[in-house]
């Protein structure tokens, strides 16, 4: 059996069409990338409108605070919600000191206003998760497909019965109004090989539907978005290269607008939308990242 999932606008850093969590109305309701702390409080209300009482499942993508940050927020909303991520972050949800400050090493202290900080849950709520993992939402499962790149602990979560394909950041992000795919390659476990082994697993799959949250449903149809994503991801690091493997060194605002423009011919107000939720320099910095990581391993 199969129901049809709804893109609620989580208002992410107060602004629309940035963040879409995925409702799905099943017997057991479950919500996919609830989001930031920052947003949560609209996510509540959005499941509110959708006459969701009793949510029963939060399933995450990843642990990214943009992604995952809010589920404390959730949790504590909704107590009988069991909360499904990755194995290897799933201790993050309920000690989330760690994860915060790793982000700040990236984001700086804008965090807090920005994200909001993560609530802890108990950990006998949190179910951990691989590849081939089920979420049973009584007439809906989700199966996981594990899909690294975009960071290590990276889920992905196909709906059988009616095709849908949540893919959460592993082939990249769209905006509102374009077709374009930007590539998502943050720090600080960024791998382009298992990133591109990721996008040709998801085009195997044959999905309906892919389901993004950045944002809705991924645009024209998946097979034109997942050989697109695998073009970006080529761009990305073509001019990566071109600008000697670490643009951050230089004058980094006047190199990333000059490289994007190459990379994405798109207008400024849709170059604008995903600087927003994916800015030019956090891919740039995801790609440094892994380069040093690269050549340490080889010293």
């Amino acid at each position: 059996m199969s129901v049809e999932p709804v893109a609620i606008d989580a208002m992410m850093f107060g602004d629309p069409n940035r963040l879409s969590p995925w409702v799905i109305p099943a017997d057991c309701p479950a919500v996919i990338d609830p989001g930031p702390t920052s947003s949560a409080a609209t996510v509540l209300e959005e499941l509110e409108r959708l006459g969701i009482e009793s949510l029963g499942a939060i399933v995450m993508t990843h642990i990214h605070l943009d992604h995952a940050g809010g589920a404390g927020v959730l949790a504590e909303a909704h107590p009988e919600a069991k909360l499904f991520i990755h194995e290897r972050v799933a201790g993050l949800l309920v000690e989330p000191a760690r994860l915060v400050e790793g982000v700040r090493e990236v984001w700086g202290e804008v965090v807090e206003s920005a994200f909001g900080l993560p609530v802890p849950v108990e950990a006998e709520r949190v179910v951990a998760l691989d590849e081939g993992g089920r979420v049973d939402l009584g007439n809906v499962t989700l199966e996981a497909i594990a899909t690294p790149g975009h960071t290590r602990a990276h889920l992905a979560f196909l709906e059988p019965g009616g095709g849908s394909l949540f893919v959460g950041d592993a082939i990249g992000v769209q905006v509102a109004g374009s077709e374009v795919i930007r590539s998502s390659t943050p720090p600080s476990d960024y791998s382009r090989p298992a990133a591109e082994e990721s996008i040709r697993k998801l085009s195997g799959i044959g999905a309906g539907r892919i389901l993004l949250p950045h944002f809705g449903e991924a645009r024209p149809d998946p097979d034109t978005v997942l050989d697109s994503a695998l073009e970006a991801l080529g761009r990305w690091h073509e001019a990566f290269e071109r600008a000697g493997g670490d643009p951050s060194a230089e004058a980094p605002e006047v190199i990333f607008e000059d490289l994007v423009e190459e990379i994405e011919e798109v207008p400024e107000g849709v170059r604008s939308a995903f600087d927003a939720v994916n800015p030019a320099w956090l891919n740039f910095a995801g790609m440094t990242a892994e380069r040093e990581r690269l050549e340490r391993k080889a010293r």
